[in-house]
């Protein structure tokens, strides 16, 4: 007598209920001109964008930059840039790639923020009104690197979720007045 081994299919487990997304801050479509430099290997791309959110985007590429690299990224919009710098959080071969921003300044977030309010429908205040603070080249050297200083913590806990997008934003216009 001969026993065969047989294998019954067995549907994958549901997910948990209540899963919930694992992103802190939504996501939007966005497709503008970028320039991403992968900073150790001195290597440009230029390419476009697929989405952004207030900590990240994803770069549509066929030759993305390794995991866990350093970039300078510029991304530009209607004659507006943000630039900033971002660690790679994953890469796909022929696809693009993840990035996390890491570092900004608070002009730079306001270019962010703006853009950001205006595709989740806000009404927004043009790039080119002037910034209601004192002209950040006033500022000297000490104040100015206090204050980079204190936007990088900022940017910081709320990519950690400690701080959510509309208190990130609130000490971030405090700090550029």
């Amino acid at each position: 007598m001969e026993i065969l081994n047989k294998t019954v299919y067995r549907p994958p487990p549901p997910a948990p209920a209540g899963a919930v997304e694992k992103r802190s801050c939504p996501r939007f479509p966005f497709s503008p001109a970028v320039e991403a430099t992968d900073i150790q290997a001195d290597t440009r791309i230029l390419g476009r964008l697929s989405d952004i959110s207030r900590n990240g985007c994803y770069v549509d590429t066929i030759s993305p930059f390794t995991k866990d690299a350093a970039v300078m990224l510029t991304i530009t919009k209607d004659g507006h840039s943000f630039k900033t710098q971002a660690k790679v959080v994953y890469s796909k071969v022929g696809m693009g790639m993840g990035l996390l921003f890491t570092t900004a300044a608070p002009e730079q977030l306001r270019v962010l923020g703006s853009w950001l309010a205006e595709l989740a429908g806000e009404k927004v205040a043009a790039l080119d009104s002037p910034i209601p603070s004192p002209q950040l080249e006033a500022v000297n050297g000490a104040d100015q690197e206090m204050r980079k200083i204190l936007a990088d913590l900022i940017a910081l806990l709320n990519v950690k979720s400690i701080l959510n997008d509309a208190e990130g934003m609130a000490l971030l216009r405090r700090l550029s007045k």
